[in-house]
């Protein structure tokens, strides 16, 4: 069995009531023992008067725990309230009590090399992708140059994964930052359906179908309309890769701005949805890919305060991007494209 565990404030308030208590009980005592006897109303005048001073007694001390403990509340709040993308925050040690600053002094020096070591890994992430892209396309030229053609188209599937992984590592740097660098209105609707245009050549080319629907003619959104166009486009490329052919890829804008790509292929393997949205996660092993684009999609919606989701379906899978709409946004009536 587990035993209770008591707060500072709850082990303080016990203490100093119980000690009010004792000295009240103490002082009537004493006053009693030293008097004529009491009858029943001054009996009752007195214990009056005792309980007033307890009830007094233990309310001062209530509150004055609570007026000592409230920077340590605040405190307490703040250092929840910092997470990956917020690591440049660090809690005042001004408004943190004389015994617990050293406290907040250490946990401020654990926050900036702990702010040190993740910028160091994201510009280590970023610079590897732009110092290996020339090379990459340089020694992609001269192999495919020297290899006859059975071994080229290998050695170009290679090459087009290993394109794949360092464009996804740059993207990821894009949006592994703190907040939007860039942030600007756009239009939700316009930019999925661009997308998808961009997009269907290729899909069209491995033998899928591709649709687009919108129940609404606008949603008006402010962010970072690349990065926003880069997660849908993830999530293009899954499905497409992820099917058989003679799937049907379908995008759809709801009217609360949620952004819909869905399929009718197998669908996601049961013991790997809780892991769809983890760098490196790949449901295939052998696979080309490399786990990264479900977590630059989360990413991306995390940037913009909205949200990223799965779901399953009788046939297919269905992934979904919610987005905020901006301040101002006034949505407007149904239009549907195909």
């Amino acid at each position: 069995m587990r035993s209770r565990r008591y707060s500072l404030f709850q082990v303080l308030f016990i203490t100093l009531a119980g000690v009010a208590m004792f000295g009240v009980v103490l002082q009537m005592i004493e006053t009693v023992s030293r008097a004529e006897p009491l009858n029943a109303d001054e009996w009752l005048e007195k214990l009056t008067s005792v309980i007033f001073v307890m009830g007094t007694m233990i309310g001062a001390i209530w509150v004055t725990l609570q007026l000592a403990l409230r920077p340590i509340r605040r405190l307490s709040e703040r250092a929840d309230s910092i997470g990956p993308n917020s690591l440049h925050q660090r809690l005042p040690i001004k408004d943190a009590p004389a015994e617990i600053a050293p406290l907040v002094a250490s946990f401020n020096a654990s926050l900036d090399r702990l702010e040190a070591a993740w910028s160091a890994h994201r510009a280590f992430s970023s610079n590897a992708a732009h110092e290996l892209r020339m090379p990459l396309a340089a020694l992609r030229a001269h192999v495919e140059s020297l290899l006859p053609a059975a071994e080229r188209r290998v050695a170009t599937a290679e090459f087009d994964r290993l394109g794949r992984v360092i464009e996804q590592l740059l993207y990821l740097a894009e949006a592994d930052q703190d907040h939007l660098v860039c942030k600007e209105p756009f239009d939700l609707v316009t930019l999925a359906r661009e997308t998808a245009m961009l997009a269907a050549p290729k899909i069209i080319a491995g033998g899928h179908d591709i649709s687009f629907e919108s129940e609404i003619q606008t949603y008006p959104c402010k962010g970072d309309p690349l990065l926003a166009s880069i997660a849908l486009r993830n999530l293009l490329e899954n499905a497409r890769k992820h099917t058989p052919q003679g799937t049907r890829i379908a995008v759809r804008v709801a009217d609360a701005g949620v952004v819909t790509v869905s399929d009718n292929g197998p669908g996601v393997p049961e013991q790997f949805e809780s892991r769809l949205f983890e760098r490196f996660s790949r449901s295939d092993p052998q696979g080309d890919g490399a786990g990264l684009g479900l977590s630059i999609v989360a990413r991306v919606m995390a940037l913009h305060s909205g949200r990223s989701w799965h779901e399953r379906q009788r046939v297919g899978a269905a992934f979904h991007l919610a987005f905020p709409a901006a301040a101002d946004a006034v949505v407007t009536a149904s239009v549907q494209a195909g």
